[in-house]
């Protein structure tokens, strides 16, 4: 694992539910961790992104990406159903979580770019 390539600042954000003074419950993304990861292409081809293409006009355009970090307690925890991760202002949904082995070094988390709406 190479620690100088770990550049990129993240945060990763929970789903909490939240109750307001009426007792009215929504979900949230509360901050929950914040550490230094690389980001790498999740696409080995071109790294990119990818999209969907019919006739030369792209219908659906998405990027995705794979953030390592080091292995922590609070890392080991996130789940790709209840977690999100923000970076440089963009929201990416977690999509596998994958803890590169038992030693415990690393951790990697393959995500898309969450679509606007």
């Amino acid at each position: 694992m190479n620690i100088a390539a770990m550049r990129v600042r993240v945060t990763f954000q929970k789903n909490t539910i939240v109750s307001d003074k009426y007792g009215n419950r929504k979900q949230t993304w509360a901050d929950y961790f914040s550490c230094y990861a690389t980001a790498g292409s999740n696409n080995a081809i071109n790294g990119t992104g990818t999209g969907t293409e019919s006739t030369g006009v792209v219908i659906r355009s998405e990027e995705s990406l794979a953030f390592t970090c080091r292995w922590c307690k609070e890392l080991a925890d996130v789940e790709s159903t209840k977690y999100r991760i923000v970076c440089e202002g963009k929201t990416y949904n977690i999509t596998y979580v994958n803890p590169m082995g038992f030693k415990h070094n690393s951790i990697k988390f393959s995500c898309e770019l969450e679509a606007k709406s």
